[in-house]
């Protein structure tokens, strides 16, 4: 399961491994190409006798799942190598919220926004309290040398240009909606990612001219930045809760290694360039 653990899209891990272990080819695939993830997962989620969440590993150590934002890729990664007892799910926020509903063994949800978390409270899926670990700003990106000529938000309405942004149920792309809403900005949009990992990606590679991303992620990708005063005061919360009302207490520490201050997960979102909440 550890070889899971250490693909960091492992949503193919959720229900099973379909078919046995995926490639690194596959995995590869499946981070940059968010349908084929999507398609992987369901495949994943149909397919019969994986290991549970919860399950012990060699040695008797308790396997502890974590679902989290593909936003938090490197946080959540900086706290598995802590601790080889937890295995990531990494996708989008309303991807995971719908796994987790459809019945997906997890342990633990990480989402970057409220309304995601919200959903996945109200549905039953999560028993836990949640809390904010971080906050997280939304740039506007350009490919790199800005071959647009991107000088600000608005020139995101030129047809001229190449633009992405997440798809609106996704919290990156629902807090750009706002942001242009507010803006009043009709941006002329050529694709809408599933997850923000992916739009990056796209921007980095030339794919796309420029798009809105968050921070941190611009920041991964080495992105330059245009400066866009509208953006300002745009953010998003992080919050992290137990699947269970009374977690083990192998949950309760994963939790605590992102929440206590000093810890594995908090430095983390601290060298990231996460906000404190």
């Amino acid at each position: 399961m550890r070889d899971h653990s250490r693909a960091h899209l492992a949503d193919c891990y959720i229900r099973a491994s379909v078919a046995g272990r995926l490639t690194s080819a596959a995995i590869k695939q499946a981070i940059t190409f968010p349908l084929a993830a999507a398609l992987l997962t369901t495949a994943a989620v149909l397919a019969a006798g994986c290991s549970e969440a919860g399950s012990e590993g060699a040695g008797g150590s308790r396997e502890v799942v974590v679902m989290a934002a593909s936003s938090l890729t490197d946080v959540v990664e900086a706290v598995s190598a802590a601790d080889p007892n937890v295995t990531a799910v990494l996708s989008g926020s309303s991807t995971l919220v719908a796994q987790l509903s459809a019945g997906a063994d997890a342990d633990v949800l990480i989402t970057a926004d409220a309304a995601t978390m919200d959903r996945a409270t109200a549905d039953g899926s999560i028993r836990g309290k949640p809390a904010v670990i971080a906050t997280n700003t939304v740039v506007l990106a350009t490919a790199p040398g800005n071959p647009g000529g991107v000088a600000g938000l608005a020139d995101l309405a030129r047809r001229d240009l190449l633009v992405g942004l997440c798809a609106p149920e996704v919290p990156c792309g629902a807090l750009a909606r706002r942001a242009l809403d507010e803006a009043r900005i009709a941006a002329s949009v050529d694709t809408l990612e599933l997850n923000v990992r992916a739009l990056a990606a796209k921007i980095s590679l030339g794919e796309l001219d420029a798009g809105l991303v968050y921070g941190t992620d611009a920041a991964r990708a080495g992105l330059p930045t245009v400066n866009a005063p509208e953006l300002d005061g745009h953010a998003n919360d992080y919050y992290i809760a137990s699947v269970s009302a009374e977690p083990a207490p192998a949950v309760a520490a994963v939790i605590d290694a992102f929440t206590e201050p000093g810890s594995v997960g908090a430095e983390a979102l601290r060298v990231h360039g996460f906000g404190q909440p």
